[in-house]
């Protein structure tokens, strides 16, 4: 390839045409976009620090606490808070994590809407808080608002929400993607 290159360098009599062609090669492969990112011209991929497998488990874990009812400071089957609910689902699958959805919510780069993933952490401030009091994690994403996230509901306990809803739409406050300690 770079004898190639290097060739049509030489041999060219038009280098702008050269130059439009190696963009266009470059355009190709992963090495355009490390060079966008350099240059400030893209903002760089959010990096998945929990394997897929590990999400699923996550994720599989959460669930199975669907329909325990809501409990401040509880972290069980007899009753778990929001934070809570992460806490102990991150736990059982032998990871540490922030027990406060305040401090869960440092925990992790920020993602934009457009590039949120099933796993990463969802933060709302709820019923006129100044501060984020509310956690949840996000199990489908089909795009836009159109994000479903599995929490601890202060009046129907574990279960799984849309971001589209109305009520959780206007508390949205962000997302991130956890690190993986």
């Amino acid at each position: 390839m770079k004898k190639v290159l290097l060739w049509m360098y030489k041999n060219s009599i038009q280098k702008p045409l050269f130059f439009l062609i190696f963009c266009v090669g470059l355009s190709s492969c992963g090495i355009w976009h490390k060079v966008k990112q350099f240059v400030g011209l893209e903002k760089s991929e959010y990096i998945q620090n929990y394997s897929f497998r590990e999400i699923n488990s996550i994720i599989d874990r959460l669930k199975t606490f669907t329909g325990v009812p809501y409990k401040t400071g509880g972290i069980d089957e007899n009753g778990m808070d929001c934070s809570g609910l992460l806490y102990t689902s991150y736990k059982l699958e032998g990871f540490e994590i922030p027990r406060l959805s305040k401090d869960q919510s440092n925990f992790g780069l920020p993602v934009s809407i457009d590039q949120i993933t099933i796993g990463d952490w969802i933060f709302f401030k709820t019923n006129g808080s100044t501060i984020i009091n509310h956690a949840g994690i996000v199990t489908k994403n089909k795009g836009g608002f159109d994000i479903t996230f599995i929490h601890s509901s202060t009046s129907k306990g574990v279960r799984e929400d849309n971001l589209t809803n109305k009520f959780w739409n206007k508390s949205f406050v962000k997302v991130i993607r956890p690190f993986k300690n």
